[in-house]
């Protein structure tokens, strides 16, 4: 899934603007299931988390139902909530540092820095968030000719709008029989909550 600038609030707030949305097994084990949330279109080279947002992860098992048409999602809901503290310079002038923490559904907390591309480990979960590179491809002019004229307009080499244009991404590796109940398959949904520390 990916989505950029898709309404009021993220407008006036992209820091809670999710923009993509990744589900997919880990390429290196099949233990691991890798979840991946980015947030803020077009970030600059000093944007940060919010300290008042929680970004939530949230995952359900899911199993073919019986008429094979559609996935019965299981009951049980696990949530990954992370939050960030306001940047701060340890040298008290030097580049500014944020921490964040992931708290898991078993309510152990794995900490970490952004942007270090180390991340932070906890029993079962891997946690990276940082800058990165805007994964999305948009030929913005094709993309509106096509609506002005309901004709597709997109060319075999097209233009793309966002490059070099970044997103600050939340990735999680789970080891899904520790952590999760059920599985192999999983549905995944990822959301945006103010804390109440906004006036």
């Amino acid at each position: 899934m990916s989505d950029h600038i898709s309404g009021p609030r993220a407008i006036a707030d992209p820091v809670t603007d999710i923009t993509d949305v990744f589900a997919f097994p880990c390429p290196e084990s099949p233990r691991h299931l890798v979840l991946i949330m980015n947030v803020f279109p077009y970030a600059g080279a000093s944007a940060v988390f919010s300290d008042a947002v929680i970004y939530r992860l949230r995952v359900r098992s899911v199993s073919l139902a019986p008429n094979r048409r559609a996935f019965a999602v299981g009951a049980d809901e696990f949530t990954f909530d992370c939050t960030f503290d306001v940047p701060v310079s340890p040298d008290g002038g030097g580049e500014l540092v944020q921490q964040g923490r992931c708290k898991m559904p078993n309510g152990e907390t794995v900490l970490f820095r952004v942007n270090d591309e180390n991340g932070g480990d906890g029993e079962g979960l891997h946690v990276f968030a940082g800058q990165r590179s805007d994964p999305f491809f948009l030929d913005g002019p094709m993309a509106a000719q096509t609506l002005a004229t309901r004709q597709l307009a997109f060319k075999q080499v097209g233009s793309d709008r966002l490059y070099g244009k970044n997103v600050l991404g939340i990735v999680l590796r789970i080891e899904w029989a520790t952590l999760l109940k059920g599985g192999p398959m999983f549905a995944v949904v990822c959301e945006t909550l103010t804390t109440g520390k906004r006036p």
